[in-house]
């Protein structure tokens, strides 16, 4: 058996060498062992479901969500999934993140979701799979997160997924290995012959043909730019938007909080008040920055589908307010003025005129005389001490009020540029992704319009052209020496 095992590995190592001499690509350069799923989609998918669904049903495996473009932790991750759903069209852009994800990990799978509420699903998934694998060389599954997560597993289709996946995982390294590499070799040598079909058809001895196919190409060369950055700046307003309509309800239910709370508060609990909206707002700065993050990487994902985005998204905006409170007011002391003096007189007065008219009474009484002066005294001090603890009390409680009211508005008004600070960053970024994507393709649009041109001056000289079926035909054999790997 072992030795069956190394002849083959000797079989795919020799092919995946012909197929880097063949097509100058070689698996092996980025093919990794690891023991992770990533899955990959754009939007509206049903992705995060997916991943919900497959860590309700079998926690011990890592399924992760995947990000478009070569990383450097890919080596990490040994299978792809590329998940479709019914309600969702096709095409170029699509065949080619297939081919992008066959390149980088070799294992891939598709996976249609939402079969539950199309009852149409099954020949949508066969047009779907039609565009996006041709060759029928990738496993194909049908699932329901829906019907995974309400318990219904043997129907949901999400156990046969898994099932599929932990079998690539319980596989040796090294067999792993050799499957990855077989399967980007698969994936490079369709693309190249694609390439050669496609050239071998544009390449007639009609001269209209090739003019047709240059004018073809010479349209395509920015053929989706402008959707992408409709995307990118819709998308974005719609995360702005989003965000401070959360900042904005955040921030009033705390004001809402902080007004009951100030209500019984004394000038003992203002210390303990001041942390209690510390951290809050404090939290709900954490909350906006996570949901401004999900809410970003939903939009790159479907403005840059099929994109190598090579550069990492920016960084949150770095400053001061991320080391302490997202606002910077000092909390009220207790001060002492000529306020409490006056304050003193008064209680005292209005003490006196109530201890009179209680001791009024004991005036007719020539034996309770002597005591109605100090119990007048008395009742004068007793009242012109609670009325400073409630002047006191109510000062507080207004001090606080207003203190946490402007702590708020500083809140937000942080919150709302912070969020404003990271969609431009983000938008710069997107923008600059596409711009180069773009660039790269009207170079590759030039040179092909440059060959084109060539062999169309060749067809008016009379010189001979390349042919393309002996790498046809070479291609063709090392696909049918792969499959028997």
């Amino acid at each position: 058996m072992a030795g069956g095992v190394m002849a083959g590995a000797g079989v795919a190592a020799d092919v995946s060498a012909a197929v880097a001499g063949l097509t100058g690509y070689e698996p092996a350069a980025i093919v990794g062992g690891g023991t992770d799923v990533a899955v990959f989609g754009i939007g509206g998918t049903g992705v995060s479901t997916l991943l919900e669904a497959c860590r309700h049903i079998d926690p011990t495996l890592r399924v992760e969500s995947g990000r478009w473009g070569a990383r450097a932790d890919d080596a990490a991750v040994g299978a792809a999934l590329l998940v479709v759903d019914p309600t969702s069209s096709v095409g170029a852009e699509e065949r080619g993140a297939v081919d992008e994800l066959r390149r980088r990990f070799g294992t891939v799978a598709l996976v249609c979701t939402k079969i539950d509420a199309y009852w149409e699903w099954p020949r949508i998934l066969r047009a779907h799979r039609a565009t996006l694998d041709p060759r029928e060389e990738l496993p194909v599954f049908a699932v329901s997160s829906t019907l995974a997560l309400s318990g219904t597993d043997a129907e949901s289709g999400v156990g046969a997924l898994l099932q599929w996946a932990a079998e690539e995982m319980a596989a040796a390294p090294a067999q792993r290995r050799e499957r990855a590499r077989t399967g980007a070799a698969l994936a490079a040598l369709g693309q190249l012959e694609d390439e050669l079909l496609a050239a071998e058809a544009s390449r007639d001895d009609d001269p209209e043909n090739l003019a047709a196919h240059r004018r073809r190409v010479l349209e395509s060369r920015d053929r989706g730019r402008a959707d992408r950055l409709a995307v990118v700046r819709a998308g974005l307003t719609r995360v702005r938007s989003e965000t401070i309509a959360d900042i904005a309800g955040g921030t009033r239910a705390l004001a809402a909080d902080a007004t009951a709370r100030t209500a019984g508060l004394s000038a003992r609990g203002r210390d303990e008040f001041a942390r209690w909206l510390t951290d809050q707002t404090t939290a709900m700065r954490a909350r906006v920055d996570t949901a401004t993050d999900e809410r970003l990487d939903e939009v790159s994902a479907a403005a840059l589908l099929g994109i190598d985005a090579a550069a990492p998204r920016p960084a949150p905006v770095a400053g001061t307010d991320d080391v302490g409170p997202p606002f910077d007011r000092p909390v009220p002391t207790a001060r002492r003025s000529g306020e409490d003096l006056l304050v003193v007189l008064i209680g005292a007065s209005s003490g006196l005129g109530l201890g009179r008219l209680i001791v009024a009474p004991m005036a007719s009484v020539h034996t309770l005389q002597w005591v109605s002066m100090p119990l007048t005294l008395v009742l004068g001090v007793l009242v012109a001490v609670l009325v400073i603890r409630v002047r006191r009390s109510a000062a507080v409680r207004a001090e606080m009020r207003t203190w946490s009211g402007e702590a708020l508005n500083e809140t937000r008004a942080r919150l709302e540029h912070r969020v404003g600070s990271r969609v431009a960053a983000a938008e710069a970024h997107l923008i600059g992704q596409i711009t180069r994507y773009h660039e790269r393709r009207t170079r590759q649009a030039a040179a092909d319009i440059a060959a084109i041109d060539e062999q169309l001056r060749a067809l008016r000289t009379g010189a001979a052209r390349q042919p393309t079926r002996d790498r046809l035909a070479r291609v063709r054999a090392l696909r049918a020496e792969l499959a028997r790997v």
